[in-house]
């Protein structure tokens, strides 16, 4: 099979290999599409904490059931699969806390475990998550990061009364802007210094400011009615976003963070934070359940037409492109999600 090895930070070679074989408990998945994120970004320059080399990233995919491991009941060979690419050890202290997504030895396939950018991987058989028939492979490859916004909204405890303001445009942020929208909240708000980006904002509906511009406070001040954000998903992982965040947060406001910081480390004003009683909430991945509730969503939003979710997609490129499409995701180039099909 065609694979794209990771074989140092920075440089990806495309190599054939032998497709693996999956083991007892485990599912051999034929790619269909997977979805390239932020975070391989991070993967291809060596700043994501848990990577490692050689690897085969892409932890964003959907594909189809091309084997069985011994032991696997109650998935039939053929199906279509989205996967959450989690694996956990089940006896550290966050498992026994029923929090296995944040496992002390959690394995995320694709960034420390062999993954999508590839014809085939072996995923554990709990991974794998039937695609509805009105969902295409192209939107399932959707789920995993829509369902990474799932987990932070209810990270931030969401409710119907809040008002929502999203820090940053790229896919994980129109993907929190949505998931806010269908769960009712009472407004939305996206700040995005990224013209391009503002515009796809627009385009879903989504209101968009320039935090650059001058009055972009006093912008986001009337947008919340004068009272603040009660709920602010910052996904810039910058400290200019933290700036916005702890500014446009209400008193008692929360903040929930979950894009890592492109220098290693981002600052907050910490005093700012005391003061107006903020918290600060860390989001990372998301559960099984959730990751199941955000398969539901997105097949009632494709039902319903309350978004074009193929619109979604940028572009579909070629493996042999992964490389030059990582980097252009780096450089925001793109405005919307890219697939690779691998085959």
């Amino acid at each position: 099979m065609k694979a794209a090895v990771l074989k140092s930070w920075k440089v990806i070679d495309i190599e054939e290999t032998d497709a693996p074989i999956p083991g007892p408990g485990e599912v051999l998945i034929k790619v269909s599409f997977t979805g390239i994120c932020g975070s391989d970004v991070h993967i291809f320059n060596g700043t994501n904490p848990i990577a490692r080399t050689p690897v085969i990233p892409g932890h964003e995919f959907s594909g189809r059931v091309a084997a069985l491991g011994e032991g696997v009941s109650g998935i039939e060979h053929g199906i279509r699969a989205a996967i959450q690419p989690l694996k956990f050890c089940g006896t550290c202290t966050a498992c026994k806390r029923a929090a296995s997504h944040v496992c002390e030895r959690l394995i995320v396939i694709g960034v420390n475990q062999d993954g999508g950018f590839a014809e085939h991987v072996v995923v554990p058989a709990e991974c794998v998550f039937p695609i509805p028939d009105t969902l295409s492979d192209e939107t399932a490859a959707l789920a995993e990061p829509f369902s990474i916004a799932t987990h932070s909204l209810n990270r931030g405890l969401i409710t119907q009364s809040d008002r929502v303001l999203i820090i940053g445009a790229g896919p994980i942020g129109l993907y929190c802007a949505l998931t806010a929208h269908y769960m009712g909240a009472r407004s939305v708000q996206i700040s995005e210094p990224n013209p391009k980006r503002r515009a796809v904002a627009d385009a879903l509906g989504i209101s968009a400011i320039d935090p650059s511009q001058i009055g972009a406070l006093d912008q986001l001040a009337k947008a919340s009615n004068g009272e603040g954000f009660d709920l602010v998903v910052e996904t810039s992982g910058t400290t200019g976003g933290f700036e916005t965040a702890t500014q446009a947060a209400s008193v008692q406001g929360r903040i929930v963070t979950l894009g890592f910081p492109s220098e290693g480390h981002s600052q907050i004003h910490i005093t700012r934070c005391i003061i107006k009683e903020l918290s600060l909430i860390g989001s990372r991945v998301c559960t099984r359940s959730e990751f199941r509730d955000t398969l539901d969503m997105l097949t009632t939003m494709q039902e319903r037409g309350d978004v074009d979710l193929e619109g979604l997609i940028s572009s579909i490129r070629p493996l042999s492109e992964l490389a030059a499409s990582i980097v252009d995701v780096e450089r925001g180039t793109e405005t919307a999600k890219i697939l690779i099909k691998p085959i």
